[in-house]
């Protein structure tokens, strides 16, 4: 049996010198004594004694099934002791993903509950004012909490508590300066504002903190891009969308219900590039791929459709205004409502 592809990151922080010696010389002795020291796990080099925490910027070595078994228990025994972080772990062969495990603390300790409380009631519109109290009590209980921040930043920005959840992503930063997720809540409240050049310089920072085995990693692009397309930077964002187009995501991948969208953004990008027959490519893709997510406005695909056969010289372009017509004399209440992310 080969060695296989694996890539980690992650960080675990353990609040205290005490905790964080605690952890240092029970993994030491469990290292050499029950894993036979086949890990991944280098202690000198990923245990960080000035911010009492275990840190992995990002690995991509190979390893066996055994060792990879190793670490992973290895990280789940860490992360019983530590108060915030997690860890990403992707194993992958010819660059499918063959194993992944994301490893968190689940521990009793007051800011692991709390934290866990609140991001369970994170998308409740219902229950987002407690979710708040609890992310306030993470906080409170352990003031670097730079996961707790993040989501609390979240929570306040579906409020429409920008200002207050700029300031959060920001924290978050400050303590944790490799986790993509606080620059991507960033950027989205600098796009907001209409500071769309920081927004993608933003974007690019998070860029280097992820990888493409994950979800966010697509997320990023293709944000990246409809902030490009706003910019009228047609170049950028057409390669955004591109390297987005390419992946072939599965179903349960959040970046899936998102395909038809960007296609649409795609196609717009290159009639402003006046690649005119691939722009009509990509609108025929929308047609024949099904509609699984995000919509986009009917109304507005079968006008530029219908303007680009036109300009192609295409004779169905008559067709497309016809389904525009039918499209008008429905109901618009609903078809005007689906517009595009």
């Amino acid at each position: 049996m080969q060695a296989q592809k694996v890539i980690i990151k992650g960080r675990l922080d353990f609040g205290s010198s005490k905790s964080f010696e605690k952890v240092v010389s029970l993994f030491q002795h469990r290292l050499e004594n029950f894993y036979k020291n086949d890990t991944l796990i280098k202690p000198e080099e990923m245990f960080d004694p000035e911010s009492h925490a275990f840190i992995i910027p990002r690995l991509v070595t190979q390893a066996f099934p055994k060792t990879w078994n190793n670490t992973i228990s290895a990280f789940e025994y860490i992360a019983q002791f530590a108060v915030t972080g997690n860890i990403h772990a992707f194993m992958s062969e010819n660059g499918n993903i063959i194993r992944k495990n994301y490893i968190e603390p689940l521990n009793d300790k007051h800011a692991v509950r709390a934290y866990q409380n609140g991001i369970k009631l994170v998308d409740d519109p219902a229950q987002q004012g407690q979710a708040l109290q609890y992310l306030d009590e993470a906080i409170t209980a352990y003031d670097k909490h730079a996961m707790a921040y993040e989501k609390r930043g979240y929570v306040k920005y579906l409020l429409k508590q920008l200002d207050g959840a700029l300031i959060d992503f920001n924290k978050s930063i400050g303590v944790d300066d490799q986790n993509p997720e606080p620059y991507v809540g960033k950027a989205t409240i600098l796009g907001l504002q209409e500071k769309r050049q920081e927004a993608i310089s933003t974007l690019d920072e998070a860029l280097k903190l992820c990888f493409p085995l994950q979800p966010i990693y697509w997320k990023i692009r293709r944000i990246k891009g409809h902030l490009h397309l706003q910019e009228g930077q047609f170049q950028e964002a057409a390669q955004d969308f591109k390297f987005f187009l390419n992946k072939k995501f599965d179903k349960d991948n959040p970046n899936y219900a998102w395909q038809r969208v960007i296609m649409w953004d795609y196609a717009n990008a290159l009639i402003q590039l006046h690649e005119l027959e691939e722009a009509h490519k990509w609108l025929n893709l929308i047609e024949e791929t099904p509609c699984t997510g995000k919509k986009i406005s009917y109304k507005a695909f079968y006008k530029v459709r219908s303007q680009l056969r036109q300009n192609l010289g295409l004779k169905n372009w008559t067709t497309d205004i016809e389904k525009l017509n039918e499209l008008e004399e429905g109901s618009k209440q609903t078809q005007d409502n689906l517009i595009l992310s």
